[in-house]
């Protein structure tokens, strides 16, 4: 399948020009070989955005991203009008003219290229990594908080390292990336967790995963006594999403499973060292 050079740009919100400060909020590509003009805006997951701009009503990134849309579709006219003599550099100039820099509440990152065999399926793949940030798994933010923690840890004077380590039997195992052991026998689990999913159900089926987990190595005494979640929560304001992680380190603690926020330093380290 031929490949076709295409060039896209995030589109930016940002609110303060007295910070610099921006959020992501859509993507634009195009293909001058082609001749296809598309875009991407977050309209719908706006709660991230507008969170991190707490202080804002929740209509002023709407109204804002709405005059970007205007924008965009009157662009498309003009892409759709373009002449077939020269199109590619004529398309090129308009693109160029659309994200040069500006002084605007919605504007446009530095131009990117990329060779794709469909971009509008691109345009979607660009979309979720910028916008919905499709590589921010659970998986990878527990890894990020994982280098946190081990810093941490590498700090104190700790009898023994944690290790990864395979927790279990042949039956039933899971694995730990932060698993203390002496003398032949486990001590303690530190796990990262992240609750912080953009949607309840979310939260709930990460928090279920582990939670059945637990619950089998606990049936079948292969935990040790000590095990410590730190969790990553969502914003109380989130009334729903916070429900949630609450419940699911409620359930965590029926199965004597302590947790503590994952910014709390203190009590990681006073539960590595006790």
């Amino acid at each position: 399948m031929k490949l076709v050079a295409c060039r896209y740009a995030v589109v930016q919100f940002a609110p303060y020009r007295e910070t610099g400060e921006f959020a992501n909020a859509g993507v634009v590509l195009m293909c001058p070989e082609t001749g296809f003009f598309d875009f991407k805006l977050q309209t719908r997951r706006t709660k991230r955005i507008t969170d991190f701009f707490d202080e804002l009503p929740r209509d002023f990134y709407v109204r804002a991203v709405k005059a970007m849309r205007d924008e965009l579709l009157r662009m498309a006219k003009v892409v759709a009008d373009a002449p077939s003599h020269g199109r590619a550099d004529y398309l090129r100039q308009v693109f160029d003219s659309l994200i040069h820099p500006r002084e605007a509440m919605v504007r446009f990152s530095a131009p990117r290229a990329v060779m794709t065999a469909d971009p509008a399926i691109e345009l979607n793949n660009q979309f979720d990594h910028h916008v919905d940030r499709a590589f921010a798994t659970p998986e990878y933010v527990e890894q990020v908080m994982e280098k946190r923690i081990k810093a941490l840890l590498g700090g104190l004077q700790l009898p023994a390292p944690f290790m990864p380590l395979r927790v279990g039997n042949d039956e039933f195992h899971a694995r730990f990336q932060l698993v203390q052991e002496q003398d032949g026998v486990l001590t303690k689990i530190i796990k990262p967790f992240h609750l912080n999913q953009a949607e309840t159900v979310g939260i709930y089926d990460h928090g279920d995963a582990w939670l059945q987990k637990i619950k089998r190595l606990r049936d079948r005494r292969l935990l040790p006594d000590a095990v410590l979640f730190a969790v990553k929560a969502p914003p109380q304001a989130d009334a729903k999403r916070h429900a949630a992680y609450n419940e699911i380190c409620s359930d965590l603690r029926q199965l004597d499973v302590q947790t503590v926020d994952e910014n709390a330093e203190r009590q990681i380290a006073d539960f590595a060292l006790d």
